[in-house]
């Protein structure tokens, strides 16, 4: 099975309803989104994705579905738990270090080139996920 990602910016769109995280379409992207930002500010080496889970239905309307943050930084698993778990509303289910480079995982880029992600993976950043049940 192939894992896909998607650049944070372009998956957590408040303006893209057909692209939902945890449960949230809209609005609720926005509390994901200041995490990533705290993140970033940080770690301005650090590169975020969603990994994306498949097409789900409600009703009539199908969107796309995630929960899991990819996240390449040079902050240590600590920082990284700290950031996200800072937030009393929207804190993760669970933050972890990927030991193991995810097995075929691709990018979906802007312009819907695929790119093998590890093609994205160096040696001064630790691969973290962090995912909302």
């Amino acid at each position: 099975m192939n894992h896909y990602w998607f650049p944070h910016t372009d998956f957590l769109d408040p303006a893209d309803d057909f692209t939902a995280f945890a449960c949230e379409q809209l609005d609720g992207k926005k509390g994901y989104t200041a995490l990533i930002e705290n993140l970033l500010a940080m770690d301005g080496t650090a590169k975020v994705f969603v990994e994306v889970y498949g097409l789900e239905k409600n009703g009539n309307e199908q969107f796309v579905y995630a929960d899991t943050l990819v996240i390449f930084s040079r902050l240590s698993l600590e920082k990284v738990r700290q950031v996200f778990n800072e937030p009393e509303d929207i804190f993760p289910d669970d933050i972890g270090e990927e030991s193991v480079f995810p097995q075929p995982a691709f990018l979906i880029c802007e312009n819907g080139e695929v790119i093998p992600c590890t093609e994205l993976s160096d040696a001064r950043h630790s691969i973290y996920y962090c995912w909302w049940d």
